[in-house]
């Protein structure tokens, strides 16, 4: 009966240490995990992270600079000169007029200029009858302030679709005939010299 009883007590005593062994040593793994990723996060804190890339800092005015641009001294009319000119001389009857507004800073400063379709004028003519201006029938006209440096040169296109025109875009049915026709640019109050080309 003793011996019986010592053996059991004997058993239970084994496993109860095996027992505590096991969880001090799943306690030990468990440090060492630990201490494992607090080093690497310490490691990662302590290393440059290189090859990211960097946000562009936003720039503001400084105290002596404005958001807004200085518009300067305004161009004078005998400042400014414009020229006439089409991509070609004569257009065969498939093909329409391509005109171009040419602007020119004639003077010998930097000026500032109102180069938008509010100031813009297509004007052909033939002979004494006025055929077609763009201003006849302008909506939404812009003003676009340019500053143009010394004998800086600027252009403007306009592709004439061979029809008629009339102030207060009045409809006219009549289209131009084949002949020889004119045009003249104007920005503002400064106009050109009118050069001609043919329709065919």
């Amino acid at each position: 009966m003793s011996n019986a009883s010592g053996g059991k007590s004997a058993a239970s005593v084994y496993r109860r240490r095996r027992i505590a062994v096991a969880v001090i040593a799943l306690a030990i793994v468990g440090l060492l995990v630990w201490g494992g990723v607090a080093l690497a996060g310490i490691l990662g804190a302590s290393t440059p992270v290189e090859n990211k890339p960097q946000a562009v800092p936003s720039t503001s005015p400084s105290p002596n600079e404005s958001a807004t641009p200085d518009t300067g001294d305004k161009c004078s009319s005998d400042e400014v000169k414009i020229t006439a000119s089409t991509d070609t001389g004569s257009y065969p009857t498939d093909k329409q007029p391509v005109l171009i507004l040419g602007i020119e800073n004639s003077s010998e400063r930097e000026c500032e200029l109102n180069v938008g379709t509010t100031q813009q004028e297509f004007l052909i003519t033939s002979g004494n009858d006025r055929i077609f201006s763009t201003l006849d029938c302008l909506t939404d006209g812009e003003d676009v302030a340019m500053k143009m440096k010394p004998g800086q040169k600027e252009s403007a296109r306009f592709t004439w679709s061979r029809q008629r025109s009339a102030p207060g875009c009045k409809s006219v049915n009549v289209k131009p005939r084949p002949g020889t026709y004119k045009f003249t640019a104007a920005l503002g109050e400064n106009n050109s010299e009118p050069v001609t080309f043919q329709l065919d």
